[in-house]
Parts: C-alpha cells; structure tokens; sequence
C-alpha cells in the first residue's frame, strides 16, 4: 500500500502540532498535491537547490524538511529565474513535494531543543520559555441511565477525560428530566404533547479545547435523545505546557574548555565554534536554544545556566553575555538542528511499517553548513 502526501502530512502534524509553531511561520505544506502517492521521501534541512537536485536524482516524491521553503513571508508571484521561482518549478515539474514542520517542531516534545539536550548528556530538563498552554473545558450531557456507559465510552474514546496519567476520567449524579415533546418530535422517550419526567444522569468530564468538537459529535452519534442537552463550560485551570528551548544539568560538572571539546565530538563540529566566556568556567546548569534563540539567553541565566548553547550569535549579544557572566557557545544554526533529520528519518520509516506503506526514507547526504574555516 502506498502513502499519499496527505498520509505524510498526517504523521508530521502528529509529532509537531501546528498550533505549536509561531503566528509568523509558514510550516506545513508548501508544495504538492495531497492526493500523490508518495514511494520515497528525502529528509533535509532546508529545501536548497541542491537538496532538490539530490530528490530529483534519487526519485524522491516529497522532499520533508525542518525549515520552511517560504520562512518569513508570503510569495506573491512566481518568476522562474528567481530562485525561489526556480525552486518551485523544479518541484512541480518533478512532480515533488514539499513539506516542513518549523518551530512547531522545535516546541514539541521530542523535538529539535529534546534532541540537542539529550545529546549533550542533560539531566532534570525542563521547558526554558514557555510559549503554549493547553486550554481546557468541562463539558456536560444530561443522560438516561441506560446509556450512561456508552455514552460515557465514546466521549472518553474521543478524547475527554484525560487527567495526567489517568483516562477516562469523569463524574456522575443522578436526577430527573424533563421535557415535553412538541408536534412533529420523534422523542425517545414520552409522547408528543405530554410532559415527560424521567431518570437521568448528568455526566461531565474535562477535555482539551481542541477535542470538544469531536467529543460532541461522539457522544451524539451514540446518545438516544432526538435533541441532546450538554452544557460546556471554560475553566480556570490549564493544561500541558509547551515552549522552546531546554535547561539542565549535567550529571558531573566540566570546566568550560573540557565541554567545549566534548560538544565537537558530539554534534560532529570541525572548527565552526565560537566561544564566549572563561573557559576555565565549571559548567554544570546549561540552557539551550536550536537554531537563532539568543532572545533567551537573559531566561536562562535568570534560571541559573552557567552556559547557553545557540546560534546566530551577534557581537553585542556576546558582549551582553561577558556582563551577564554567561558563557555561551555559538555552534551555529545548521549544526544545532540539522541532528533532527534522522530522527524523522527513523520515526517516518517505523510509521510505515505499522501502516504497511511500501516507503523509503532517505536523509539527505547534503552538507548544508554555510560556514567553514581555515
């Protein structure tokens, strides 16, 4: 059986929500048709020319990447000798794809800034900035008793009461109804014209705001009533929260320079390090950030880091970091994110093989490292 490109959409949006990327990124899908078969996909870093060279010559059919092809603005034509125009044309004419999960990805648990810290050995890691809180809602139905449980089953199956490590999670009072069915009502119970009294019970549980909608239509597709009675309240309380970037510790603390070293190793660095700080400085709390987050640097050192790891750094940042005595380590942006590629490598090729798609997931050979040194 073979996946469409929605299937691949479906998989990426399950392992980084949408609602967790920023209000100024343009993740998702950039280039395709949902409905196209998909027997290959190359994951890479960036949708480059050469990236797309190297799909075209090994067949790919979707091209799934971390950074988005259109990263801070809306195109408003499409010239093929510029070169976005010409990269967009190279896609369709090739019948490629294109798909991305952006700062959603770095957000979402298992993600991009996950990655990094468990690969620098960080222990105790906790959200750096928060940036999404899960809202909640109560939601009522009012139920005669003979239903009560498979009403109670499918609204639990559809995503309600979920607390922590516990499902289906909900409470009940029994009481009566009332009601009276007016001409042309097909009512369950009683006649048209005749007020009915009848034993029910009210049954309520908590749900994620973006599961109501499915809940509701759930429990109706399974309740007796012609017209159901359900009530859903706002709550103060919130859910799970997410954010970006990571602190820790290390297990042991290292001198700065000693850490240094190991971080080479580590994320596969040649000489592109650059360096801030005493590097006789022991280490032992670390911030982090993929990518460009030197904005929360200030955060981690107000949590305690003695290091914050990014990229993108700017020579006042550095200066702001020596008079916040913060060390900081510049490992650039590429090298920071492109360690999520065989990670989506691997997690797509385990979700074709519990869903019996006939797929191939390649990570790109693509060194797409902007800098070098002497």
């Amino acid at each position: 059986m073979l996946a469409t490109v929605k299937d691949i959409v479906t998989f990426l949006e399950g392992i980084a929500p949408p609602n967790l990327a920023e209000s100024w990124d343009n993740t998702g899908l950039a280039v395709g048709d949902n409905e196209h078969p998909v027997k290959k996909v190359l994951v890479a870093l960036d949708v480059i020319d050469s990236v797309i060279d190297e799909a075209v010559e090994i067949g790919a059919d979707l091209i799934l990447t971390h950074h988005p092809m259109l990263l801070f603005r809306k195109i408003d034509r499409i010239i093929k000798n510029d070169a976005l125009g010409k990269r967009i044309y190279k896609l369709i004419e090739n019948e490629i794809a294109a798909l991305s999960a952006h700062t959603n990805l770095d957000v979402t648990k298992g993600g991009t800034n996950d990655v990094l810290a468990e690969i620098i050995g960080l222990t105790n890691v906790e959200i750096l900035k928060g940036t999404y809180t899960e809202e909640l809602r109560k939601i009522v139905v009012y139920v005669p008793q003979s239903h009560l449980e498979v009403v109670r089953e499918a609204m639990c199956n559809a995503g309600g009461g979920h607390i922590g490590g516990y499902s289906h999670c909900t409470f009940q009072t029994q009481g009566e109804g009332t009601f009276l069915p007016l001409a042309g009502a097909s009512p369950y119970i009683g006649k048209e014209g005749a007020l009915e009294k009848t034993a029910e019970c009210r049954l309520e549980t908590i749900a994620l705001l973006n599961k109501v909608d499915g809940i509701i239509e759930a429990l109706k597709a399974v309740h007796p009533y012609e017209e159901v009675a359900y009530d859903i309240y706002p709550v103060e309380q919130k859910g799970k929260k997410e954010g970006i970037g990571r602190i820790g510790d290390l297990e042991k603390p290292m001198l700065f320079s000693e850490f240094a070293k190991r971080l080479k190793d580590k994320l596969n660095i040649d000489d592109i390090l650059r360096l801030v700080g005493d590097p006789n400085q022991e280490i032992r709390r670390i911030g982090l950030c993929t990518g460009s987050g030197v904005e929360f640097m200030a955060a981690a050192k107000k949590q305690g880091a003695d290091l914050y790891l990014t990229g993108d750094l700017k020579f006042h940042e550095a200066q702001k970091a020596l008079e916040m005595g913060l060390c900081v380590g510049d490992i650039t942006h590429y090298a920071s994110e492109v360690i999520i590629v065989p990670i989506l490598q691997k997690a797509l090729q385990q979700e074709a093989k519990e869903k019996g798609w006939t797929l191939e997931v390649v990570c790109s050979k693509v060194n797409g490292q902007t800098f070098w040194s002497i």
